[in-house]
């Protein structure tokens, strides 16, 4: 059972990640660039079965995109960071 919930878990946050990413109107290429990783890292954490971001890139990735770190690392709360 927590096999399950870990995997819906990761289908989730690709999917939070992709999000994250477009509302920010940011390629795949731009947003590696900002927060130092290759484009493939970013294709690769916004498909389901890869392997996901690590805690830094995580925050990386909400600060650049504008978007709340707790959502971007476990879909609760809202999306848009406070300000």
């Amino acid at each position: 059972m927590k096999e399950i919930e870990a995997e819906r878990r990761s289908v989730e946050m690709a999917t939070r990640i992709r999000v994250a990413r477009l509302r920010a109107a940011l390629t795949q290429r731009q947003l590696a660039d900002r927060i130092g990783v290759t484009r493939n890292a970013v294709a690769n954490w916004e498909i389901e079965s890869r392997p996901r971001p690590n805690v830094a890139n995580l925050f990386a990735i909400a600060v650049v995109t504008g978007a709340s770190a707790e959502w971007v690392a476990t879909g609760r709360g809202d999306i848009a960071a406070r300000q």
